[in-house]
């Protein structure tokens, strides 16, 4: 094949060495070093037409095509067909982060990667999509979006088969089959599997109620409670019956723990008495007796108390009283 590298005269060719010249280059001839900057591609790959400047290059993309990993991390297993890839690989083993965001101090082990950073803090947003007119910062999240465009879900759970077109949608997807609850509360330290979950929970704390029963005025901050609210008090629908003594629920879940109670059956135990509760919500009110927490305070006394029930009593004993 002719070749079409430039012809340059004698005191060219010594400047453009001292230019080019570097030591562990992998281009140690600085002409097809500016041949490759000319943009000249005269080797193409027949499987789907991307050409490159030099022989190698194909070389290694047809690796690639063909599946060839020579370079194989001893740390993690992971193999790589370029030796560029590999590398990088090796920085995030290693936690070499040379390239830090001034802005939130966030490091990169690549100045590539850095720069897509900081174009997330700058608003800039060069990718857009042709179908919605979504835009992006970055060209691989354009990629996904796409995906979802087109259908494609390349990420299937192992335990039930879901599809999903984006990994960390996959990753939430099994935290929640193996019940695992990444998402903590500060303030009372619950516990949850969802994000949205734990912001809804949230509300709870805020004191947020956004959601009003239409019938007697009621607020609530969980539409899950107003709906329950609705089904319990103003629908009276119960189509949950104990099989032992005929008691009818609206709910499925107070059914179950109806039976618990006939079956003697105490799943929530106390860490610091050994006492076994039935339900959860009585444990937390347990719990609040250890660490002296009185929620429920006499209107006439002020005396507190634990648990509604004991005012339930203490009322009753004031009016015996008179």
């Amino acid at each position: 094949m002719e070749s079409n590298v430039p012809t340059i005269d004698h005191d060219m060719k010594d400047l453009f060495y001292d230019i080019f010249k570097k030591e562990g280059s992998r281009n140690d001839n600085p002409f097809l070093h500016t041949h490759e900057h000319g943009g000249v591609k005269n080797y193409k790959c027949d499987i789907c037409g991307r050409a490159y400047s030099q022989k190698r290059g194909l070389n290694q993309h047809m690796d690639m095509h063909a599946g060839i990993k020579n370079h194989e991390c001893d740390i993690c297993g992971r193999a790589f067909t370029l030796k560029i890839d590999f590398k990088r690989h090796m920085h995030m083993h290693t936690g070499t982060k040379n390239h830090k965001c001034d802005f939130c101090g966030k490091a990169f082990s690549r100045k590539s990667e850095l720069k897509p950073h900081m174009d997330i803090h700058a608003g800039i947003k060069n990718h857009k999509c042709e179908l919605c007119g979504k835009e992006f910062s970055r060209k691989g999240y354009l990629n996904i979006h796409m995906n979802l465009h087109a259908g494609i879900k390349n990420h299937k759970c192992d335990i039930c088969g879901k599809e999903f077109g984006r990994k960390y949608v996959l990753e939430r997807h099994i935290e929640r089959h193996l019940g695992v609850k990444s998402h903590k509360c500060d303030i009372c330290g619950d516990e949850f599997v969802l994000k949205s979950v734990l912001e809804r929970h949230m509300h709870m704390h805020a004191g947020t109620k956004n959601y009003k029963c239409d019938i007697c005025g009621k607020v609530f901050s969980r539409k899950s409670h107003l709906e329950r609210h609705v089904l319990d008090l103003h629908a009276g629908i119960k189509n949950h019956e104990c099989y032992i003594c005929g008691k009818q629920f609206v709910r499925n879940v107070h059914l179950k723990l109806h039976i618990d109670m006939h079956v003697g059956i105490k799943n929530h135990k106390c860490d610091i008495c050994g006492k076994e509760l039935r339900r959860k919500s009585t444990l937390k009110n347990h719990m609040q007796m250890h660490a002296g927490v009185k929620n429920y305070k006499c209107h006439i006394c002020d005396k507190e108390f634990n648990y509604l029930s004991h005012i339930g009593i203490h009322y009753s004993h004031l009016c015996l009283k008179q």
